[in-house]
């Protein structure tokens, strides 16, 4: 396993900056994701640790070695790790087993060595049945599967992940992060991981890392960086989430849109504020007390109900389970319970513009 060490990480291309002054570790064994839009620097960030990319300050740590800063740089091929691509990057003329095996075949290792390695990371992988196809017999995800594979043949301390499973369809997906997590988490290899989707980087990471305009918003576990977001951008990128103006006083937040009040009784800010307020958390019942609206629309899902609902001026969006699509009609007047919200001052939506300077 191997750690990873940013200091004052920073790099420009020309006068434009696009990472700065990143500084953090990553534990061994620990599984980081990179998160954020397109552009924002994440994947610059992963570069600069392979040794594609050479920062323009600061220093980075592998373990207890110098890989990259003022007086040292180590290239790609001797840093120990392994990288797996957006693309799956296979060898269409080679075989699976073919494929796995080409790391250690160039680099002249016995070949009773090479095939026990061979046999145990094509099981890890579950490939084994597949070992003499070609990759045009293959699917997307099971091509993926040979590229983690060959990368993981070779043991590296590091595992570097660039968006692996945008190409592939969305149940493929699903079922790669949880295969991914698994692996690794097997082999204890410590993993960054940079994507720009969010339902990933839930589902696999230990902590992430959210990105924007080169400068890290917010940084955490999953439940820290959902539940507890330090700024708006935090809360929109991260899951479903609606914003509302409101007034803070006397223990509660009066949302003149809806014409209704929050009860807010720790009065941790107060004024003018900004509320996200994710759907999910917004309670439907057919009577009982709460903030009066009238269902206007209706989208079942399946396994959820999303719902718009009319309060007052504004129009709020609900979700709830998909049972609910059975007593839940256009037109009924409903009554809304809100269990929890998160506020934003001034300062927390200043924090959010930040831009590199």
């Amino acid at each position: 396993m191997s750690s990873v060490t940013l200091r004052n990480l920073t790099k420009s291309y020309g006068n434009a900056l696009v990472l700065k002054e990143f500084n953090d570790v990553f534990e061994d064994g620990e599984f980081v994701t990179l998160l954020g839009p397109s552009g924002c620097g994440k994947t610059t960030m992963l570069r600069m640790i392979a040794g594609f990319e050479i920062p323009t300050g600061g220093e980075i740590w592998l373990g207890d070695r110098l890989v990259s800063g003022e007086k040292a740089f180590v290239p790609p091929e001797h840093r120990d790790i392994g990288m797996v691509f957006q693309s799956y990057a296979v060898w269409p003329h080679m075989t699976v087993y073919e494929n796995v095996i080409y790391p250690l075949k160039i680099r002249k290792t016995d070949k009773n060595e090479i095939k026990r390695k061979a046999d145990h990371i094509l099981e890890v992988v579950h490939l084994t049945q597949y070992r003499d196809r070609l990759p045009s017999q293959l699917s997307g995800g099971q091509q993926q599967r040979v590229a983690l594979a060959r990368a993981l043949l070779a043991e590296p301390g590091l595992m570097l992940l660039d968006e692996p499973l945008s190409n592939l369809d969305a149940k493929l997906r699903e079922s790669m992060r949880f295969e991914i997590k698994e692996i690794t988490k097997e082999l204890g290899i410590t993993v960054v991981y940079v994507t720009h989707d969010q339902m990933e980087a839930m589902a696999m990471s230990d902590r992430i890392f959210l990105i924007n305009n080169g400068v890290v918003q917010q940084s955490g576990s999953p439940d820290e960086i959902y539940n507890h977001p330090v700024n708006p951008f935090v809360a929109d990128f991260l899951g479903k989430v609606d914003f509302f103006r409101g007034t803070a006083g006397n223990g509660k937040i009066r949302i003149e849109d809806w014409k209704a009040d929050l009860p807010y009784p720790d009065m941790k800010k107060t004024g003018s504020l900004e509320l996200a307020i994710r759907p999910e958390n917004i309670l439907i019942r057919k009577d009982g007390e709460g903030i009066r609206g009238v269902i206007t629309r209706i989208y079942y899902l399946g396994d959820t109900c999303d719902c718009r609902i009319r309060v007052g001026d504004a129009e709020v969006r609900a979700i709830t389970d998909g049972y609910s699509y059975r007593f839940l009609h256009e037109g009924d007047e409903v009554t809304l319970h809100v269990r929890e919200f998160h506020v934003f001052d001034e300062t927390d939506m200043a924090d959010e513009l930040k831009i590199l300077t």
